[in-house]
């Protein structure tokens, strides 16, 4: 493996089983240099591999030198967003992923979760009903209740994948309040949404996730529906550069 690779993978790993800390400062160039018995070369790809994964910031100037940075969610959130934007990857496919990982996991919660464990999923729900006519920030909302929910289910792999799935949602969502012509009938599905949403606790509470599994449906293909009549077969990149326009 070049040296460079392997340095980087050192220090990936020690980051990764928490090693090193968040913003703990990396010995400088000449230190490193010794201790691997590498080059300054070979010092500097290594440090520029793991900055551009964005595990090290590397700080200019009087007291500065690399740093080490723990990845946030965002950081994956635009390796995705790029990779389906290159990928002519439909919005519709990506709708479609997102609603069946949240489906599946209202589904699971409603037979494993303890009651605390949904406090902070039930808040969010109980958070829609008041924000109906709000068309303009209800979606946040509605989405905060989807990721709360994944995150009650216990998987922090499919909640990250719904996190980073966001900014893509959030953008069609966003284009959608925009173009709204009858705010009644976008009020009305606010409120079946809502519904919706309040069912599927009550029977996630009570136990029964087939029953939970179909409120949740019903809300996601009213949602999902209303919003693939606009966008049709849509790319992410052309969703994105609509936005940015």
């Amino acid at each position: 493996m070049k040296a460079s690779l392997a340095i980087a993978a050192r220090f990936r790993g020690m980051i990764a089983c928490g090693e090193l800390s968040e913003g703990q400062p990396l010995p400088v160039e000449s230190e490193l240099m010794s201790e691997l018995g590498v080059s300054k070369g070979v010092v500097r790809e290594a440090l520029r591999i793991l900055e551009t994964e964005g595990l090290v910031e590397v700080r200019r100037g009087l007291g500065g030198g690399p740093r080490v940075r723990h990845p946030s969610i965002s950081n994956a959130a635009k390796a995705i967003g790029v990779y389906l934007q290159v990928g002519d990857v439909p919005v519709r496919d990506v709708w479609e992923t997102r609603d069946r990982i949240i489906g599946e996991a209202v589904e699971r919660l409603a037979r494993t979760a303890h009651s605390h464990a949904l406090e902070p999923f039930a808040a969010r729900v109980a958070a829609l009903q008041p924000a109906i006519g709000e068309v303009e920030d209800y979606y946040v909302l509605m989405l905060d209740v989807e990721e709360s929910a994944v995150l009650a289910a216990g998987s922090a792999t499919e909640h990250m994948i719904v996190i980073s799935l966001r900014h893509i949602i959030a953008v069609e969502l966003e284009e959608a309040t925009r173009a709204v012509v009858d705010r009644r009938e976008a009020v009305a599905a606010e409120h079946d949404v809502a519904k919706a949403w309040s069912d599927a606790l009550s029977h996630i509470r009570a136990g029964r996730p087939l029953a939970a599994r179909r409120a949740y449906d019903r809300q996601a293909d009213t949602v999902r529906t209303a919003l693939l009549r606009q966008i049709g077969d849509a790319t992410v990149g052309e969703v994105i550069s609509k936005a940015l326009d």
